[in-house]
């Protein structure tokens, strides 16, 4: 893919976002949705043209990290509510 075409599709992809209208009394949300996913597509696709892989399956991105613990309260708090509920006080 040449400088060109890489312009040429960055322009499209652009001027179609420009395009874009928010829903109104004039412009339905399901137009708006379709407008938006064809958008979303043709960056998809052209990003996968660049890279060779889809953007969410980048292994360069931040690294994953494990959720954080529950606090020990948090826990207690949710014994003591469910409990409560259940003897109904």
């Amino acid at each position: 893919m040449t400088e060109r075409d890489i312009a040429e599709r960055l322009r499209q992809l652009c001027s179609k976002a420009d395009r874009l209208k928010m829903p109104s009394h004039r412009h339905s949300a399901e137009s708006f949705m379709v407008d938006r996913d064809e958008i979303r597509d043709g960056l998809r696709r052209f990003y996968r043209e660049l890279t060779g892989h889809w953007p969410d399956q980048d292994a360069s991105g931040p690294p994953r990290r494990a959720p954080a613990p529950i606090p020990a309260a948090v826990l207690r708090h949710r014994e003591r509510t469910k409990a409560a509920r259940v003897t109904g006080a």
